[in-house]
């Protein structure tokens, strides 16, 4: 009888022993699992810093390699690019030009540091994502890990780690339900950006790849891949316009990145003091206005960069900003009453008529390009540019003539940050208000001479 207990007892003893083994097994693999999950989905949109881990060379590799594939579906040079006319903004001399491409292509320089693979990073995201927009596909971009087909013994161990989750949800475990929830935070950030994204294209020229490369570089000179050959294959704005007139703005009021050198952030914040204020500044504008005693031998009027750092008041950025939506319209008398010279000489005449239909256009995708960037709680857009295009030509019928483009451009240096980007809304805010008063003012002084 002794003996029976004996034997009773040692086997409820072993089996207990080999319950609780199990159970701790299956509780640590459970926890492990849904440690390292959720640390990998945080990973992939970590705050403060850039869209993609631009320093990896996988990374790197795999979305030169993509750019190039996509762009190579699109076309072939058969011809060679020739220099954009009338520039806007542009290079320094000693950088490259943009370049134009029949039909209708821009190709604009990549630069050989870390903002031309982050630019290529931005504009491959955006394609992705308009195509399909899921926290899958943002996945697989950001890490290039794609579901496989795993060996045998792999498979056996994600099916136990499966069991082990779903028997540690069941009898709830501490951390495994804490981790559980902080996962559907994570892919909640991962969701809100791939949503942020896809609706963000829209403002954005359309892309077609990378061109002028044949592959990826490993050359010294180019420690990230790409070459001083390498190109965006982009949609050319101006294409559909007769006469284009363009104004190149640079938004929001800081240049640089947080963590650029300090040499750089002094360079940047003695370029225009007054961004830090008004959130902008004009980079450059040209316009077609052939009466003009200034124009060139096409009709068009050129402001280059000094002519932005010069403005010093909200003033004389409306007498600017009238310049620019004056464009080949005939210059109505002036009234003497009307007409007073701003600080430093700049002119402003208050009855020159302006383009109305063209702002009224304008301000409508101004407003929402301001509705995404309110409701954009994590990327920002450093030194990134809003190219403003309307149709100078007053010959052509009221349609045309009244079309308008605003679409932004620069995408070298994006990363994340909470809260969004509060920098290039007080730019928006300040752009919207002064072509808001430009246009009060216009439709106050037409209704005058009625």
């Amino acid at each position: 009888m002794r003996v029976q207990v004996s034997r009773s007892s040692y086997l409820v003893l072993v089996s207990s022993s080999a319950v609780f083994v199990t159970f701790r097994i299956l509780q640590w693999r459970a926890r492990s699992r849904a440690r390292k999950t959720v640390e990998r989905v945080k990973e992939m949109v970590e705050e403060n810093q850039p869209l993609i881990v631009y320093w990896d060379l996988s990374v790197r590799e795999r979305i030169l390699k993509a750019a190039i594939r996509r762009a190579s579906k699109w076309m072939s040079l058969n011809e060679d690019p020739k220099p954009m006319v009338g520039q806007v903004g542009g290079a320094a001399v000693h950088k490259r030009p943009v370049l134009t491409l029949n039909p209708d292509y821009v190709l604009k320089p990549l630069l050989a540091d870390h903002r031309g693979i982050r630019e290529i990073a931005f504009y491959e995201s955006l394609k992705i994502l308009s195509n399909n927009p899921t926290n899958q596909t943002y996945s697989t971009f950001l890490t290039g890990k794609q579901k496989e087909k795993s060996p045998l013994l792999k498979q056996a161990g994600e099916v136990f780690d499966t069991l082990a989750l779903a028997f540690a949800i069941s009898i709830q475990d501490p951390v495994v339900t804490e981790s559980e929830k902080a996962l559907k935070d994570a892919w909640k950030v991962v969701k809100k950006e791939v949503e942020a994204l896809h609706r963000l294209s829209k403002f954005t020229a359309p892309y077609y790849g990378v061109i002028g490369q044949p592959g990826v570089s490993h050359a010294p000179e180019c420690p990230f891949g790409v070459t001083d050959d390498a190109h965006l294959l982009l949609q050319d704005l101006t294409s559909n316009y007769s006469k284009p007139c363009v104004i190149d703005l640079k938004l929001g009021t800081q240049t640089f990145e947080p963590d650029a050198p300090p040499e750089k952030q002094e360079r940047e914040l003695g370029k225009y003091p007054e961004q830090a204020e008004f959130g902008f500044r004009i980079v450059g504008m040209r316009m077609y206005d052939p009466d003009h005693p200034d124009a060139d031998e096409k009709g068009f009027r050129c402001f280059k960069k000094p002519y932005g750092r010069s403005l010093k008041s909200r003033d004389q950025i409306l007498d600017a900003l009238r310049t620019f939506l004056c464009a080949g319209v005939e210059k109505p008398v002036i009234a003497s009453e009307d007409k007073r010279i701003a600080e430093d000489g700049v002119n402003n005449f208050l009855t020159e008529s302006v383009r109305c239909k063209t702002i009224a256009n304008l301000l409508v995708q101004l407003r929402q390009l301001r509705r995404w960037f309110e409701e954009n709680k994590s990327l920002r857009f450093y030194a990134s540019s809003l190219l403003l295009v309307y149709e100078g030509d007053t010959s052509k019928d009221n349609g045309s003539q009244d079309a308008a483009t605003a679409k932004m451009i620069d995408f070298g240096r994006v990363r994340r940050e909470l809260g969004g980007d509060q920098a290039y809304r007080v730019g928006l805010r300040m752009l919207n208000s002064c072509l808001g008063e430009i246009l009060d003012q216009e439709e106050e002084r037409l209704g005058k001479h009625r």
